[in-house]
């Protein structure tokens, strides 16, 4: 778990207490009576549209392509959303704390990804686990077709359109693997990991170094030489940063593999600016990776 996740877990407490201040008669569907979803962030908020479709209003929380969602705060709305939800999809595992948390006092049915994984990681970014994607899209569309049976068939078939789509992304990253067998890459945390492994890549950076990062504090300066020389021995093929956390550190590491040719791949927690499809998201990450292990002169 991130040290920042305790920002949430503590905002989840005022969280509950303003569902429970506000739990003054059940509103499952929004203004037009179609069913409302809620999501924990416009990851899972794209999912949930790609299977709603007209059939079921979709909100995402967190929505902020250069913010930490680590950091976010829900406001008293957003509860009271989350009060009103027919659906709530969200991470689990701690990463949206505050979502969970108020998903224990809601009345809708709720989606849990971490709670769809088989088998278990420890790495808590799941939403680049594309197969346990899959069973978030499936699950939504169970749950949306409980809440409005009329339109049951509607959320299946998109659920199963969506499944048909990251089949073709998972084929693709499989490759990258099968073209590339034994690379080595240094991610400066470990949120794209489940993506890294599906791709067959190995990610060597020093776990103690991803640790700090991923903690928010700074790594040891032995692990940052260490990590500095994986790229400047062109040990590793890329860099993967997660751009929506940059610091110092990562960002020289980044100025080193420029330096030293070594391409950086950046990656985030979030939807990019101006992208609102998943399934496209991660068919550009995928294109990155690839464009960034192809030979070089």
């Amino acid at each position: 778990m991130r040290i920042r996740n305790r920002l949430a877990g503590a905002v989840a407490g005022t969280v509950v207490a303003t569902l429970a201040l506000t739990a003054c008669g059940p509103a499952s569907s929004d203004t037009d009576g179609k069913p409302a979803v809620v999501a924990s962030t416009d990851v899972y908020g794209a999912i949930a549209t790609a299977v709603a479709g007209d059939d079921a209003t979709v909100t995402s929380l967190f929505a902020n392509p250069t913010g930490d969602p680590h950091e976010f705060e829900p406001s008293a709305q957003d509860t009271l959303k989350i009060k009103q939800a027919s659906v709530l999809v969200f991470n689990g595992g701690h990463y949206d704390a505050y979502m969970e948390k108020a998903a224990d006092g809601a009345a809708a049915a709720k989606v849990d990804a971490v709670g769809l994984q088989d088998p278990k990681g420890e790495n808590e970014h799941v939403f680049y686990d594309l197969p346990t994607m899959q069973k978030v899209a499936t699950a939504v569309a169970h749950a949306l077709g409980e809440k409005d049976a009329e339109h049951r068939a509607g959320y299946e078939n998109r659920a199963k359109e969506f499944g048909t789509k990251l089949d073709g992304v998972i084929s693709r990253a499989r490759g990258i693997g099968q073209a590339n067998p034994g690379a080595k890459v240094a991610a400066t945390e470990p949120v794209a990991g489940y993506l890294l492994a599906l791709a067959g890549l190995t990610d060597a950076a020093p776990p103690r170094y991803t640790a700090a990062i991923e903690s928010g504090t700074d790594p040891a300066p032995a692990d940052i030489a260490a990590a500095n020389a994986l790229v400047t021995g062109k040990q590793v093929r890329a860099v993967v940063l997660n751009s929506q956390t940059e610091n110092p550190v990562t960002t020289a590491l980044a100025a080193t593999a420029e330096a030293a040719r070594v391409p950086v791949v950046e990656v985030t927690e979030s939807l990019p600016e101006g992208v609102d499809d998943y399934v496209a998201w991660q068919s550009d990450n995928i294109t990155r990776l690839t464009d960034a292990l192809k030979p070089r002169p």
